[in-house]
């Protein structure tokens, strides 16, 4: 005789995974950079790594502030390594404005908050340069 009748204890496990959610991994590698983008735009790069970097050494006092900070230098990372430079820039203004704004409400201490508002400013400035 089993300890759980009905199968319950496999069902319970079943539903345990609906509780805490599941991961999914996806892994994406294009095959080809898109045609019209700037080939290997090397600044781009190096200052996109820099405000990663300011922003990985913040504290914040906000946890949504805080997913929205990852969420947009993800998309920064993302998008220059596949050299897509419209969503970069468009990346960059949203960290900057994101940045500035909880720097001013309090959300974010020291003063590297306006350091990695300004250098996602000079990002956006530099990517659109490029996609003219």
């Amino acid at each position: 005789m089993s300890h759980s009748p009905f199968g319950a204890r496999r069902v319970f496990t079943h539903l345990t995974g609906l509780d805490f959610g599941l991961r999914v991994r996806v892994r994406f590698t294009p095959e080809q950079r898109t045609i019209l983008s700037v080939s290997d735009n090397l600044s781009v790069q190096s200052l996109v790594s820099e405000v990663v970097e300011i922003v990985s050494g913040l504290t914040v006092y906000s946890y949504s502030v805080r997913a929205r900070l990852e969420q947009l230098t993800y998309a920064l990372q993302a998008n220059a390594q596949f050299g897509a430079w419209s969503y970069v820039r468009r990346a960059a203004l949203d960290l900057a404005a994101l940045l500035a704004n909880a720097k001013k409400r309090g959300w974010l201490r020291g003063s590297l908050a306006m350091t990695g508002a300004q250098c996602g400013l000079r990002l956006a400035d530099l990517c659109g340069e490029g996609a003219r």
